[in-house]
């Protein structure tokens, strides 16, 4: 009998600040806006006056919830941090009842307590209830906890070796989610709940339990080193689903045929598999989705106690979420191992796809938990590996990784012609999935009109409309064009490994072609007058075809001059203004398909081993360091096209080729030192 165990303990403390924009539903703006968008005429480290009280650009000009607030201070006087204790463990037990049966138990166990402290100093441009501070104090405990059986059989039976696998898994969550809350202190400078009054403080918590239990198996049998066949089978049983629909069954089968075992040995062709897999996944949905909740009560009108519906509607009819994945493959090595090539065809679809769209609010919410539809996912994946040196003391090697994949969402909601799953938008564009064969990482927005062939469609690269009543290029007004698809063509890595001797070196490529960024910082600043085209404030050009007429027409303004537009007047200033304010209206403006080659890490290393041989209580000794983030060239003019404005917690297609006003990745070198003893 074998038994084992392991056990991790990390905290983890983040000091942190708003970056693009403030609380949620209590005003205010982020550090990166503040610095992109302020004023070039102003010293934006001026954020006190000698005395110490706050320095107002515009104060007595406007509200202070109006005003822009200046980065420094939300750096100097706010305060947000995040802390994090986990510990992580498990058991296993393993024991050989026969020689061709063995039975194994593991049990693990995650756990963690976070605590996130949120404080607004007095005196911010935010909401004017929380002008006198605010403070914010929440934690959640989580706890999940995991057990295995399994039973392993296996026997040879001639050239055949059968493998029998039978197991049952349980697996518990719990999360217990707190908040504290308040605003408005009565004492300055006393940071603290005891300095706020009872009916300005709040409480709330949400518990969370779910469970699922399962059940699998799995035969593998091979024939000599020739053939091979793999099946599985699970059911799972969930608490998040109705009762009816609670269990799921989802099967696999793939297998291989290593043909090079019936071809006599040659130096071309080492070694060539071709593989093929059909399988399901099925996945339950969150907890609580089918039902539907109320917010806690609150006083309504100054005097009234009520409740209402929670903003996500539950739906009672829930069932699982099945994928049906297809694979086709084939590995080749040449040259005894020098070259090889690995390449993968696969096919997936997922039905009956748990998500919580948003729809209009005539349903009674914004957003309804449903099964909604289908998303299919077909590609390639190619890997090439190489050694093109190979000596005693040096060695190099090489592995190109590419992959392209199409994305499509299938048949949705009747009625519904997008998918918002998240809320993502910026200047007008939003991110978001397109049924019935659409782009599933699609782009909406407004875009300004362009011209039409004699059947009246519009021609894709043809000539901007410019409408005479406003002497500017027309819009749509349509904020649901679909203006890109932020899927790549391809992305791949290529990673290089020299050894000499005892010193290694290794660098790796990221590599990326085609897919759509929209830069929503170039927006931010163009519609703000702080854009680089805007430099150039004497004089625009608006040339297309006519609105009304459909010939070419040309117009130019210049500062200085008047023009007569719609039958009035307007000056060079006003109509050179109001082009870079209709400038943010045409999405493609601001959408680049974007290419980039990146240096994403450097290693070297050096094993010192072979110096200090056997000699005292050091038994190995080696020295590393990396580089990463290091090189970047593309095509993309915003700052790093490594972007997602909402970060990887958004649900859905999420925010993936959105810009707006971020921070770019972070240039690390990192040294390391590696003793045994």
């Amino acid at each position: 009998m074998t038994v084992g165990a392991n056990a991790a303990y990390s905290i983890t403390n983040t000091l942190k600040t708003l970056t693009t924009a403030g609380l949620y539903n209590g005003g205010g703006n982020g550090t990166m806006t503040a610095l992109y968008g302020w004023s070039r005429s102003d010293d934006i480290a001026k954020y006190l006056n000698p005395d110490g009280t706050k320095y107002r650009m515009f104060e007595g000009l406007q509200e202070l919830a109006s005003d822009v607030e200046n980065p420094y201070w939300i750096l100097n006087k706010n305060k947000l941090t995040d802390k994090v204790n986990r510990f992580t463990g498990g058991i296993n037990a393993s024991i050989n009842l026969t020689d061709w049966f063995n039975v194994l138990y593991r049990v693990g166990y995650d756990t963690y307590n976070s605590g996130a402290y949120t404080y607004i100093a007095p005196g911010g441009a935010v909401t004017e209830m929380y002008q006198e501070g605010r403070l914010s104090k929440s934690g959640s405990d989580y706890a999940f906890l995991t057990s295995n059986l399994m039973l392993n059989f296996n026997q040879k039976v001639g050239d055949i070796d059968l493998n029998l696998l039978l197991g049952h898994t349980a697996e518990n969550t719990n999360r217990v989610s707190r908040t504290n809350w308040g605003y408005g202190f009565s004492t300055a400078g006393t940071i603290s709940f005891g300095n706020i009054v009872d009916d300005q403080k709040f409480f709330t918590e949400r518990n969370v339990t779910k469970r699922l239990v399962g059940v699998f198996g799995e035969l593998r049998a091979s024939y000599k080193s020739i053939a091979y066949l793999t099946v599985t089978g699970r059911n799972d049983w969930s608490s998040t689903l109705p009762v009816e629909n609670r269990s799921y069954f989802y099967p696999s089968v793939s297998g291989s045929f290593v043909f090079t075992e019936l071809l006599p040995e040659n130096d071309i062709l080492s070694f060539g598999k071709i593989r093929a897999s059909w399988a399901q996944v099925g996945k339950d949905a969150d907890a609580y989705a089918t039902n539907t909740y109320l917010w806690a009560p609150q006083v309504v009108s100054g005097q009234f106690i009520g409740a209402g519906n929670s903003w996500t509607g539950g739906s009672p009819n829930l069932v699982p979420e099945i994928q049906t994945s297809t694979e086709l493959g084939a590995e080749l090595q040449f040259l005894k191992g020098r070259l090889g090539l690995d390449f993968t065809w696969y096919n997936s679809v997922t039905k009956n796809q748990l998500a919580s769209p948003r729809l209009a609010q005539s349903t009674g919410y914004i957003f309804l938990t449903l099964n909604s539809g289908s998303v299919h996912n077909k590609g390639i994946e190619v890997s090439i590996n190489a050694t093109p040196v190979k000596k005693r003391d040096f060695t190099w090697d090489m592995t190109l990784n590419l992959s392209g994949n199409r994305g499509t969402l299938g048949k949705f909601l009747p009625g519904v012609t997008f998918f918002y799953v998240t809320d993502v938008q910026i200047g007008g564009v939003k991110a978001a999935s397109v049924p019935n064969g659409g782009y599933f990482l699609g782009l909406t927005g407004d875009r300004w009109l362009r011209e039409t062939d004699e059947e009246g469609n519009e021609i894709p690269d043809g000539r901007y409309v410019v409408d005479e009543t406003t002497g500017q290029y027309a819009p749509t007004t349509v904020t649901t064009n679909v203006v890109g698809n932020r899927e790549p063509d391809f992305i791949g890595g290529l990673n290089n490994n020299l050894r000499y001797k005892n010193l290694n070196f290794s660098f790796l490529f990221d590599i990326r072609k085609g897919g759509d960024i929209y830069n929503g910082t170039d927006w931010y600043l163009i519609t703000r007058g702080l854009g680089m085209k805007t430099l150039d404030r004497e004089s625009v050009t608006v040339s297309g075809v006519s609105k009304t007429t459909g010939e070419p027409v040309s117009y130019t303004y210049e500062a200085g001059k008047t023009y007569t537009v719609g039958g009035a007047s307007k000056s060079g200033e006003f109509m050179i203004q109001q082009y870079w304010s209709k400038y943010g209206d045409n999405a493609h403006n601001f959408i680049t398909s974007t290419n980039w080659l990146r240096l994403r890490s450097v290693n070297l290393s050096y094993d010192f081993t072979d110096l200090i041989g056997n000699r005292g209580f050091i038994k190995g000794l080696s020295a590393s360091i990396g580089g990463y983030n290091l090189l970047l060239w593309t095509n993309y003019k915003g700052m790093d096209p490594e972007v997602s404005v909402s970060g990887s917690g958004t649900g859905g297609s999420g925010s993936m080729g959105i810009d707006y006003c971020g921070v770019p990745a972070t240039r690390n070198v990192t040294f390391g030192l590696n003793a045994t003893f």
